[in-house]
């Protein structure tokens, strides 16, 4: 009789525990779905507009006709790289780097390289150089970029590890390769947007070119700066692949 009474009592219990706890369990399994649908449709809607920008332009309007020059290429490394966090065929470096080109506009700014070097300036940036000492001099400041990122358009050149100072600056004297054309500028500040401001670019290092290392800094937004030389670029090695250089030169036809 007590076994009984005992058998009721739990099938009471479990018609209970079935009425309550199993339409709050699936409430929570339809939210969970729900969410899980409303990220797939946010994960397709953000892919095809990094398609429609990386592969066919047609929203490049969203941001990339900024009159800056660095404004552009911050709107297309987004594209890119939000591309290649949700796209199951990653980019190839290579096709980023030819990419990271097409918003370069060859007839508004100079274009320097080994061939055409714009004149020497002195360092007026960094602190206890001086800006009389002809050796200290050079032929502007470049964005090397973010070298703790593993997102290959968040760094404008290739460097070399061992030149990586522990403070996130490059070591003097060392030799820097541009993956893409990049601002050459008389100050590490970027004032094109500024209404009324012709900016402190002196214009563009080619894609492809080398620059010495003469002085380098952090700015507040840890992006590493470079005071540079430009120079010859010494011969091809496996970090810098013969690839890539050829792909650049074709970059170098197109905009030309």
């Amino acid at each position: 009789m007590a076994d009984r009474d005992g058998w009721e009592k739990a099938e009471s219990l479990s018609k209970i525990f079935a009425a309550v706890f199993i339409p709050v369990v699936l409430g929570i399994a339809s939210l969970l779905a729900n969410q899980a649908l409303e990220r797939s449709k946010t994960r397709d809607e953000l892919l095809k507009q990094a398609i429609d920008v990386v592969f066919l332009s047609n929203t490049d309007k969203m941001a990339g006709d900024a009159k800056s020059f660095e404004s552009r290429r911050a709107h297309r490394s987004h594209w890119l790289e939000i591309y290649n966090s949700l796209s199951d065929v990653k980019l190839s470096n290579e096709f980023i780097a030819i990419t990271m080109e097409q918003d370069t506009i060859a007839e508004e700014k100079n274009l320097y390289w080994t061939g055409n070097r714009p004149s020497l300036i002195p360092n007026t940036e960094s602190a206890g150089v001086d800006s009389t000492d002809e050796d200290a001099m050079g032929h502007g400041w470049v964005a090397v970029g973010r070298l703790d990122s593993q997102r290959y358009s968040d760094l404008n050149f290739n460097v070399p590890p061992q030149a990586v100072e522990r403070n996130g600056t490059v070591k003097p004297h060392e030799i820097i390769r541009a993956r893409w054309s990049v601002s050459l500028r008389d100050s590490t500040r970027n004032l094109e947007d500024r209404k009324g401001y012709s900016g402190s670019s002196r214009g563009l290092l080619w894609g492809g070119a080398c620059g010495k290392v003469k002085a380098s800094l952090v700015d507040a937004r840890v992006q590493t700066w470079a005071f540079i030389e430009i120079v010859q670029c010494p011969t091809t090695t496996k970090s810098e692949p013969a690839l890539e250089r050829s792909a650049m030169s074709g970059v170098r036809s197109f905009i030309r």
